[in-house]
Formats: structure tokens, sequence, C-alpha cells
């Protein structure tokens, strides 16, 4: 009776370590994604999770003189108008005020505001295609009168909306004619 009751003892328990062997294990430290109740929107597009980081695409500080020779400024629809263009191949400066310019002083910053003008510079010469340059610091002064806006500007400092390096620094003078 001994040897029979070794005999079974032995023969359960072979097939209990085969039936826990061949159960498939559930790892709750395993990083599963989730989709809610309706499977994988997309299940043939990998999906990225995590942050990109964004690099810069200028390297160098670089300077643009405005107006003069090759300079084009768009008419003005009125002499209360709030926008000042200059133009010169790819090369575009825009300023923008919030009310009509009067003759004065202007603060650059990268919000427009009372007694405050913005600056954004297209495709600043030495730097990469198609990069937005946006005023940060300077002063432009105004001088307007019935039938002209003009607008004058040293070193004002212009960077990226998400760089503040580097920078481009604009002088020159930009207006417009009824």
């Amino acid at each position: 009776m001994k040897k029979r009751f070794l005999f079974i003892a032995t023969y359960t328990l072979l097939i209990s370590l085969i039936i826990l062997s061949c159960q498939k294990k559930n790892d709750s430290t395993a990083i599963t994604p989730t989709y809610g109740t309706g499977g994988n929107p997309n299940p043939n597009n990998q999906t990225v999770t995590g942050s990109t980081t964004f690099t810069n695409p200028a390297t160098e500080n670089t300077s643009l003189v405005v107006g003069g020779s090759g300079w084009s400024n768009p008419t003005c629809v009125s002499s209360a108008s709030l926008i000042l263009k200059g133009v010169s191949g790819d090369v575009s400066v825009t300023l923008s005020f919030l009310t009509a310019p009067t003759t004065g002083t202007f603060a650059v910053s990268a919000n427009s505001g009372q007694g405050v003008c913005t600056m954004m510079v297209l495709n600043a010469p030495n730097q990469p295609a198609g990069t937005v340059w946006i005023g940060k610091s300077g002063t432009v002064i105004i001088s307007s009168n019935a039938t002209s806006i003009n607008a004058s500007f040293t070193s004002v400092v212009c960077t990226q909306q998400t760089f503040n390096f580097p920078t481009v620094s604009v002088t020159g003078a930009i207006g417009c004619n009824q």
C-alpha cells in the first residue's frame, strides 16, 4: 500500500508541474498599449510616445539692413495704415501696430500694444530659408503726415519664436505713400 501511495503522489506531483508550466504567464509589469474598447485605431501605423526634440535650423547671428536700393515698400491703403512692409527679393520685413502710428517712438516687442509695435522678418539673409524672425527688443521712430508713413530703426534684435539664439539684428527704414 505504501508503494501505491508513493506512486500516486509522485504521479500527481508530475501532472501538477506539467500543468503549471504550460499556463501562460501574466506579467503585470509589462508595458502594453491601451486603446480603450475599440482596439488600436490604426494597427498598421506605429505610434510614437514621448516628446520630440526640436533642433534649431539657424546656427549664427546675422544682420540685415533694410531700405535703399533693391527694396520696395507696398503702397499704404491710407495714412492710418497699421502695417508697414519692406520687400527685397525673398526677404520681407513687416512692422505691425495696434493703432495707426503717429509721429513718435515705439518699442519693439513680440506682442503689439499701446506705444509698442511688432517686427517680423521672413527669409533673413544667411539664415535658413522660410525661417520667421520676431522682433524682441529695439525702437522704431515713426514720422507721418497726411500722405506717408516712414519708420526708421537701429539694432532691432529678432529671434525665432521657439529659440532665443541666434539672432538677426535689423537696421534701416521702411515706409509707404498713399
